[in-house]
């Protein structure tokens, strides 16, 4: 399954993006370009990947969706207290691979103290929230005053799930309710957050009733999964603690 329809004129798609149909919109969070560099100022390092694989993802959405104009969430970028060398490279690469193909709007994160200084020589500013299609784009990472349906990023949902050798594998997912979007991160180095661990990251998700918001889990392979409402989830893996 390519798309799933949540509400109307608005659907979870397979590149972990949200498709506000009318408005021809796209909508993704969290891509931590950079993440390998900040790791190798650690000492620790890891093959570079994520921008080739953040760069197919977007083209293939692009394929399948047409968008005029994509927003990003927040978490553009992954440090927290400088530009690196890396990211100053990786942002405006995918930035003005995006721009040649829609509009892109930047949202701020978290992560994204020093984006705006990138952002500046591709004349591009740095929104604390953008509204599009009534709803609310943001982070996630602090509370927002709005009327209308939220959509954010920043708490990584994803279902954890246990392969036939006890590994834990897991999926990232869309948390759904009626007021609220989470986005999957579109990071491929974001393991994620298992949707039924509580308290969240989130003021927004922790003031939210979750149990019966709708999960929905993105497999590049298969497409979209429906694992239906997270208390589901919650009493599948009660009844397999319990054996």
């Amino acid at each position: 399954m390519d798309r799933l329809e949540i509400a109307k004129g608005v659907e979870a798609t397979r590149d972990f993006a949200l498709l506000l149909r009318d408005e021809r919109a796209l909508v993704i969070s969290d891509l931590h370009l950079g993440f390998e560099g900040a790791l190798a100022e650690q000492g620790v390092s890891i093959p570079r990947f994520q921008r080739r694989v953040i760069l197919e993802r977007l083209g293939q959405m692009f394929d399948r969706t047409k968008a005029e104009q994509v927003i990003i969430a927040g978490d553009f970028k992954h440090e927290f207290s400088k530009n690196l060398v890396d990211e100053w490279v990786e942002v405006k690469h995918v930035l003005r691979f995006i721009r040649d193909r829609a509009k892109p709007v930047l949202v701020r994160g978290n992560h994204d103290n020093y984006l705006a200084t990138i952002l500046g020589d591709l004349n591009l500013p740095l929104n604390a929230r953008a509204d599009v299609g009534g709803y609310t784009i943001v982070h996630g990472h602090e509370e927002v005053s709005t009327l209308h349906p939220i959509v954010m990023g920043h708490e990584h949902p994803a279902v954890k799930l246990k392969d036939e050798l006890g590994a834990t594998v897991s999926v990232p997912a869309f948390l759904v309710t009626e007021r609220l979007v989470v986005l999957p991160a579109f990071s491929p180095l974001a393991l994620g957050v298992d949707v039924s661990s509580y308290p969240y990251l989130s003021p927004i998700l922790n003031r939210t009733p979750i149990d019966e918001a709708r999960v929905i889990g993105v497999d590049e392979k298969e497409g979209l999964l429906d694992f239906g409402p997270v208390s589901r989830l919650k009493s599948i893996r009660g009844a397999l603690l319990m054996k």
